[in-house]
């Protein structure tokens, strides 16, 4: 598996991220490997993309850990003790700090010792897989099992391209931004975007006042919808146009409909607002319905044989 190194670096989204490297992480990394004196504002700022210049979304579902940061404090502090397996401090860390996963997780390890750990999150996993080095794990692997395998992988491949942890980060981009530069992207996903702001505007209207013998689940729609299409943009960011639970790649045209967007109630007894979204395959909103998140994604996983 291969990249076009020189091309691929000549990218302006990718070639801006490289460049603020050794600024991220000298700020970062020090707070991270001794997190004692990592404050609320830092962790906020890290959690930005103004200020990581790497990953966007993160703040997201990560500011709730700063609600807690001597809790915050204690995770990140196991997670960077090289003195346990990977894969427990992992799992500990996760279990410790709410609205925070292997996506916020990772990029910390990243920082706090760059040339040891590599980013597990809703980019890097998809493009593994499309390009067939994305690993296999021994059935009933926790988060951590994974991750520890995952870091293998990408350490390898790293070495094999000749290139940081931080810069292989930003190569999963190339195949996103190399659409959107063909014009590829843009207007499908404007209309299918739109479709799924509309959608939720009407299903939110229609979910008042229903005279009917059965209980009806109000959806607020706590967004304009203006500040609605601007969420799904950002969330179709975070993912690389790919559905938030199987990692495939949507299509805004095309025949396939079941790998049209489809807008998702992350609890479906929620509302439609900022961190209860998230953009799915057609088919797996159909199939989802009203599972609980976390139990359709273990399902997911199984029949994957993760």
């Amino acid at each position: 598996m291969t990249f076009d190194l020189k091309k691929a670096l000549s990218l302006p989204d990718i070639h801006h991220s490289v460049a603020r490297r050794d600024e991220v992480m000298n700020r970062f990394g020090p707070l991270f490997r001794d997190p004692s004196s990592l404050t609320r504002q830092d962790y906020l700022d890290f959690l930005s993309i103004k200020h990581n210049h790497h990953w966007s979304g993160l703040e997201r579902l990560g500011r709730p850990a700063a609600n807690d940061m001597d809790n915050l404090r204690t995770a990140v502090s196991i997670l960077v003790d090289e003195a346990a397996p990977l894969s427990e401090r992992f799992d500990t860390a996760l279990s410790m700090v709410h609205g925070v996963g292997a996506a916020t997780l990772s990029p910390m390890l990243l920082l706090a010792y760059p040339d040891r750990y590599g980013v597990w999150n809703g980019t890097s996993e998809p493009e593994m897989r499309d390009r067939g080095i994305w690993p296999t794990f021994p059935h009933g692997s926790s988060f951590g099992k994974k991750y520890e395998i995952i870091n293998l992988a990408l350490l390898d491949l790293a070495e094999e391209l000749g290139v940081d942890l931080w810069t292989l980060d930003a190569l999963w981009w190339v195949s996103k931004l190399e659409r959107q530069n063909k014009g590829e992207i843009k207007d499908a996903r404007f209309k299918a975007v739109w479709s799924m702001a509309n959608q939720a505007e009407q299903t939110a209207k229609q979910s008042y006042g229903q005279a009917v013998e059965q209980t009806v689940k109000n959806k607020d729609l706590r967004l304009s919808k203006e500040a609605l299409i601007a969420h799904l943009n950002e969330l179709l960011d975070e993912t690389g146009d790919r559905c938030a639970i199987t990692g495939l790649t949507l299509q805004f045209e095309g025949v396939d409909g079941q790998l049209r967007p489809s807008l998702d109630r992350i609890d479906s007894n929620g509302h439609y607002e900022v961190g209860n979204l998230q953009v799915v395959a057609r088919f797996i909103n159909f199939w989802k319905r009203d599972t609980i998140d976390a139990e359709f994604r273990r399902l997911i996983a199984a029949v994957r044989g993760e």
